[in-house]
């Protein structure tokens, strides 16, 4: 419940604070981020089960290659999953995950990089196991900021596409796509 509990009160901020939206307040979408870090946190507990099982912190090579693991493995996956689950409890169709994947996923790795490998040396050097979750949630309070922004603003993706006669044309989401057609039909 902690995770939902900061997936919650991350999306409020970010509503407020940096979208500042006031009393537009999207409730919805506190809501998909509520459900998301009641899925996400047993994810995260039992990475981090998993991680100690496998790589004991026995000595600084172990913690270093329990880092390793984790930024490689564990950070592009639950940022993979985030964005799906995100788009699908928001009711986004394959289309519009895969341009928001295109326009951000590496983007939000490479962001990531900047975080977690400090923060996650500090928790699998000086914080015990059973409070390691907890930790990194206090952490995600900035982070899941971050992520919600970015699930959640309008993609701008300049990414085009070929026709099979070879024509670039825009990649644009579904709906967006669909108002395009209905205006040609008319």
């Amino acid at each position: 419940m902690t995770t939902a509990m900061m997936f919650t009160t991350s999306d409020i901020f970010t509503q407020q604070l940096v979208e500042k939206k006031g009393s537009n307040h999207n409730g919805r979408r506190t809501l998909r981020m509520c459900m998301m870090g009641i899925i996400i946190g047993p994810i995260q507990r039992t990475w981090f089960l998993t991680l100690e099982r496998f790589i004991p912190p026995t000595s600084k090579i172990q913690i270093v290659k329990k880092l390793i693991v984790d930024q490689t493995v564990y950070g592009p996956f639950i940022i993979f999953f985030f964005y799906s689950l995100s788009s699908t409890l928001a009711g986004k169709n394959l289309d519009d995950l895969k341009l928001l994947l295109q326009e951000r996923y590496l983007k939000t790795i490479f962001t990531a990089y900047k975080v977690w490998p400090f923060v996650q040396a500090v928790n699998f050097s000086f914080v015990p196991l059973q409070h390691r979750a907890n930790f990194v949630q206090v952490v995600s309070l900035c982070w899941n900021m971050y992520l919600s922004w970015m699930a959640n603003k309008p993609v701008t993706s300049a990414t085009t596409v070929y026709e099979s006669s070879g024509e670039m044309i825009p990649n644009l989401p579904s709906d967006q796509k669909n108002q395009e057609i209905t205006a040609i039909i008319k």
